[in-house]
């Protein structure tokens, strides 16, 4: 680790405390400083981080109030920032000590309703989540899934097949308003800020993919998390509190489009969880496998997506929808 980047920042007398990292190449660490309020050191090697995203997502959720962890120093040679520490009450920890379910998503459905309410050309300069971006993250699931349960490479003519289904589920249902969408908005990147108010108490991290896109995608990445079963009647009721006051024909909208996107994002995740077991050894995110099988399966019920469904029991039969193996 370069202490002159600490030293640089007055930091001198401190402990560093190694943290639990998590699906990316990023390191944490928790800097305890004597008398003073503990922070971050992030080390987010240029090679493989998106920092300069990071940097950009993160002056625009600063501009309209949202907490984002402050920034003190950048080095982008080295990769280093000093962030503000949130601390340990992420989503996930505070669900675990006994925080309400219902409290902490409303909060993060509120978040998700501010944001869309805001004026069209926040982050207009931000990568636009297209329709062909949307299909090479499904192909993810072809690139990795697919090898890991047959032992061999799709055939480009069962490749083309599912492209041509996306290409056809992309163009005819993703209607809705573009917004800032975070693109990785679930429980392990939200923090529960228990000493800030209204939606300033939720605290987002992890936010350096953002793009501008369909206003479903935060919502369902909340709502359908491959990491956790959430309660039914949350799920409903979040739905239900985001939607309503579109008109009847904008619920009808809304809902193919998030079906559509629920899809693609599972698929997508089935591809990553996949690859970071073989190509990076994390076999913890296999046991979230039989999950995200069990949220396409409910989602592909949805009439638009009729042949993509058709696509899924043609080539991966219930028996075998299974975590990979070595």
């Amino acid at each position: 680790m370069n202490v002159s980047f600490l030293k640089k920042n007055g930091i001198n007398d401190y402990k560093l405390k190694s943290l639990k990292s998590d699906a990316s190449f990023r390191k944490y660490f928790r800097i305890y400083i004597k008398n003073k309020k503990s922070l971050l050191l992030v080390n987010s090697p240029k090679e493989k981080e998106n920092n300069y995203g990071y940097l950009k997502v993160a002056s625009i959720y600063e501009k309209i109030n949202l907490s984002v962890p402050k920034i003190f120093d950048f080095d982008n040679s080295k990769g280093f920032f000093l962030i503000e520490d949130f601390g340990s009450n992420t989503y996930k920890n505070s669900l675990r000590n006994g925080e309400s379910e219902f409290k902490l998503y409303n909060l993060a459905t509120d978040v998700l309703i501010y944001v869309n309410n805001q004026p069209k050309n926040l982050g207009s300069y931000l990568p636009k989540y297209t329709n062909k971006k949307f299909i090479d993250e499904a192909l993810l699931f072809l690139d990795w899934y697919w090898p890991a349960i047959f032992k061999k490479k799709v055939n480009i003519k069962i490749k083309n097949e599912f492209i041509k289904i996306w290409k056809s589920l992309l163009r005819n249902n993703i209607k809705t308003n573009k917004v800032l969408v975070h693109r990785d908005f679930h429980i392990d990147n939200l923090f529960f800020l228990k000493n800030r108010e209204n939606i300033k108490s939720c605290g987002l991290i992890d936010f350096q993919d953002a793009v501008i896109g369909p206003s479903s995608y935060d919502l369902l990445s909340l709502l359908e998390d491959a990491r956790r079963n959430v309660n039914k009647k949350i799920i409903n009721r979040m739905y239900d509190k985001f939607t309503k006051k579109f008109s009847k024909k904008e619920k009808e909208i809304f809902l193919n489009e998030y079906k559509v996107l629920a899809v693609n994002r599972h698929l997508k995740v089935l591809g990553i969880f996949t690859r970071l077991f073989l190509r990076d050894k994390k076999k913890s995110y296999l046991k979230h496998i039989p999950r995200l099988w069990k949220l396409v399966e409910y989602n592909l019920e949805s009439e638009p997506l009729i042949k993509l469904s058709d696509w899924i029991k043609k080539y991966f039969p219930k028996k075998i929808r299974k975590k990979p193996k070595v």
